[in-house]
């Protein structure tokens, strides 16, 4: 009888925790999807004016897409890579350089972090290049711009800024979000970007207050670097996870068509691979473009994006027999542009490298039921190969999974 009412005990147990659970993800995602409701509102006209900027300079024109369709990818790509961060991060109890991720700010902040690529108003640019080289800077910019709307989401302002700011291993300078030194820097230039904007708009000014990440004397609060650099790295993750296939625009509206079956087998380089390849581009006025004529894409690059993102679905999980954040790259059209697609897996590896000092691993899965023998055995020579050389050059596990 004891053991009855025991059992009847822990099932009430299990029932209520269960119930508590689904209580709380269900609030969560409600809260969650009324903050990128509100925040979607003050980033559109930001996103929409990026895409008439495309449309002027010639270097953006055929740019993945960067608008608000990417930012809501985003939004949810970040929210997977967060979940798998914040397990890594409970289950390596002696990691000091992460802690666990705000989801909300990470919410405004997927949504903002791409704003920039409207080029600002403070500084004027020669070329589409240098444009794209500052399009995180402006992004915070435009979060300080927007200072009481974003706080009455619920979320520290300058924390966005520097979210913004830093989701660019490449424009920011923040390669190793462990490093004090990048850091530094990177609150350095957002400094300045906002005394430049204040110069030049007294009367509608801006202010960065770094206090949160700072000690007396400008030494680093390691706490509050840990927890920026943790959303930072889901950020990144959850942009490089862009669904191309999904969504296959350019930056500035034109719809991108690949045929899969164009590639150059036995192709030494990407270059190689793509010389042929069947990439067209309608715009948003319905004129067709073939990225096979040189005058449109010279070197091969746009191509190459095409046909590499096009035929990658990405996601970010939790390994619990590693205990390591694992990147897991599926390929979409197993024996077509392996060159291209290995370029692009790289790409994604480069942002993953930038998590120092933490377990971090990928997996690249090729699920074909179409594949005979002889293209089976083709396809594994190919990616198993890469696995070994990337490898090698990562430093971390990178293992192929094939049916």
């Amino acid at each position: 009888m004891n053991q009855l009412s025991n059992l009847k005990k822990l099932l009430s147990f299990i029932l209520s925790a269960a119930l508590i659970l689904f209580f709380n993800v269900s609030v969560e995602a409600e809260n969650l999807e009324e903050i990128s409701n509100q925040t979607r509102e003050i980033a559109k006209s930001y996103y929409d004016a990026g895409m008439q900027k495309a449309l002027e300079y010639p270097e953006l024109r055929n740019y993945s897409d960067h608008g608000i369709h990417h930012a809501e990818t985003v939004a949810i790509k970040s929210q997977k890579a967060a979940d798998a961060i914040n397990q890594a991060i409970a289950n390596n109890p002696k990691n000091q350089y992460y802690s666990s991720i705000d989801k909300v700010e990470l919410q405004v902040a997927a949504y903002m972090h791409d704003t920039g690529m409207d080029g600002g108003i403070f500084k004027e640019y020669k070329d589409g290049n240098a444009l794209r080289k500052d399009h995180s800077l402006n992004s915070a910019i435009h979060v300080l711009e927007n200072r009481e709307k974003i706080a009455n989401l619920g979320v520290d302002v300058d924390s966005v800024a520097v979210d913004c700011m830093a989701h660019s291993k490449s424009c920011s300078g923040v390669r190793d979000l462990t490093s004090i030194e990048q850091w530094t820097d990177c609150f350095k230039r957002i400094d300045e970007a906002v005394a430049m904007y204040n110069e030049k708009y007294p009367d509608k000014k801006i202010y960065f207050n770094k206090s949160t990440w700072l000690y007396y004397e400008g030494a680093f609060n390691r706490e509050a670097l840990a927890k920026t650099a943790a959303l930072v790295a889901a950020l990144r993750l959850g942009d490089a996870n862009r669904e191309a296939a999904q969504y296959p625009f350019t930056q500035s509206g034109a719809h991108i068509e690949v045929d899969f079956d164009s590639y150059i087998p036995d192709a030494k380089t990407w270059q190689e691979e793509v010389k042929n390849a069947n990439v067209t581009l309608t715009d948003i006025d319905g004129n067709v473009i073939n990225l096979s004529d040189s005058s449109v894409d010279d070197k091969g690059y746009d191509k190459m994006y095409s046909t590499g993102e096009g035929n990658l679905s990405m996601d970010c999980v939790y390994n619990p027999k590693t205990g390591a954040i694992q990147e897991q790259f599926k390929i979409l059209h197993a024996v077509s542009f392996p060159l291209s697609t290995q370029s692009c897996i790289e790409e994604r590896l480069e942002e993953l490298d930038t998590i120092k000092k933490f377990p971090v691993e990928a997996e690249i899965q090729i699920v074909d039921d179409s594949l005979n023998k002889s293209d089976k055995r083709k396809i594994q020579r190919i990616y198993r190969r890469y696995c070994k050389a990337a490898k090698k050059q990562h430093g971390y596990q990178i293992k192929l999974t094939i049916n």
